[in-house]
C-alpha cells in the first residue's frame, strides 16, 4: 500500500552527496549455496528439517551463551519451521523465511560440526550475520580453517543476493570472530556496545555481554550512502568516524 506522502517533507534536505532512487518493493533472495570444502571432508549446505533437532543441540554445545536472551531461539528446536528456510522448500522459503541457516557436516558421517545463522530485513535490503559457532570437538586444525573457507563463500554469494547492506556484530570473550570480520570477510569496524545483551553465565545466571560491531556496503550500497560531507556531526562524534576511518582504512 503506497501511502501520499505529498504533505510532508524530511526533517533535512539529505542525498546530495550520493544518488536517491524511487522507493519500490525490496527483496533478498537467500542464496542456495552447498559445497565441498577442505577436498570433501567437510560440507557446507543449508539446514534441512531432518538436521533441526542436532542443529538445536549443537547450538547449545558453540553457543549456550544465547540462553536466555533475545537470540536464544535457535536453542529450541520448535522455533525453527517458521522461521528458517530448508533446503526441501528452498524456492519459497530463500524469499519468505527471514532465517538462513548454514551447517557444515563431517563428511565420514554427516554429522554436524559447524552451523551460523543470518537475519535478513527485506526493506533495508541489509542482511545481518547473526551468529555461528564450531563443535568444541572441532575448532582446531582442518575445520575451523574450513569454516573460514565456507564463510568467505557466504559473504561472496550476499553479494548476489539483492543485498546492500551486511552487518555483523562479535562477542569479547575472545577476538577470533573479530579477526575474521576486519581480515578475512572485509568488514569495517562500526562501533563498540558495553552491555547490549544479556548472556548466559551458567547455572541460572546472566550478565551483560559487550559486543564489537561491523558494517560492510555491497551491491549499490555505496552507491546510495550518504557522505560525510553533509553529515551533521557532534566534534566528539566527528572524532570517533575520523578514528574509525583511519582504523578501517589501514587494515
Amino acid at each position: 500500500m503506497t501511502l501520499d506522502m505529498s504533505e510532508y517533507k524530511p526533517y533535512a534536505e539529505m542525498g546530495k552527496s550520493c544518488e536517491t532512487r524511487e522507493i519500490r518493493d525490496k527483496r533478498i533472495v537467500w542464496p542456495l549455496l552447498e559445497r565441498d570444502v577442505f577436498d570433501g571432508e567437510f560440507r557446507s549446505r543449508p539446514i534441512s528439517r531432518k538436521d533441526v533437532d542436532e542443529a538445536a543441540e549443537l547450538w547449545k554445545m558453540c553457543y549456550p551463551e544465547a540462553y536466555g536472551s533475545p537470540i536464544e531461539w535457535p536453542l529450541y528446536p520448535d522455533q525453527y519451521e517458521s522461521k528458517v528456510a530448508f533446503r526441501e522448500n528452498w524456492e519459497e522459503d530463500s524469499t519468505d523465511k527471514i532465517y538462513w541457516m548454514q551447517v557444515m557436516e563431517d563428511t565420514k558421517d554427516g554429522k554436524l560440526i559447524g552451523i551460523c545463522v543470518f537475519t535478513k530485513v527485506d526493506k533495508n535490503l541489509q542482511i545481518e550475520c547473526s551468529f555461528g559457532g564450531l563443535h568444541p570437538d572441532y575448532r582446531e586444525g582442518k575445520a575451523g580453517v574450513s569454516l573460514v573457507s565456507a564463510l568467505n563463500d557466504v559473504i561472496a554469494a550476499m553479494e548476489e543476493s539483492g543485498a546492500e547492506y551486511l552487518t555483523a556484530y562479535c562477542e569479547t570473550w575472545h577476538n577470533i570472530t573479530q579477526y575474521l570480520c576486519l581480515k578475512q570477510l572485509g568488514f569495517k569496524i562500526a562501533g563498540i556496545f558495553p552491555g547490549q545483551y544479556t548472556r548466559w553465565a551458567g547455572e541460572n545466571r546472566e550478565y551483560r555481554g559487550c559486543e564489537v560491531h561491523f558494517y560492510k556496503l555491497v551491491g549499490d550500497g555505496e552507491k546510495y550512502a550518504t557522505k560525510p560531507a553533509e553529515w551533521r556531526l557532534s566534534p566528539e562524534a566527528k572524532e570517533l568516524w575520523e578514528i574509525m576511518e583511519r582504523i578501517n582504512n589501514g587494515i
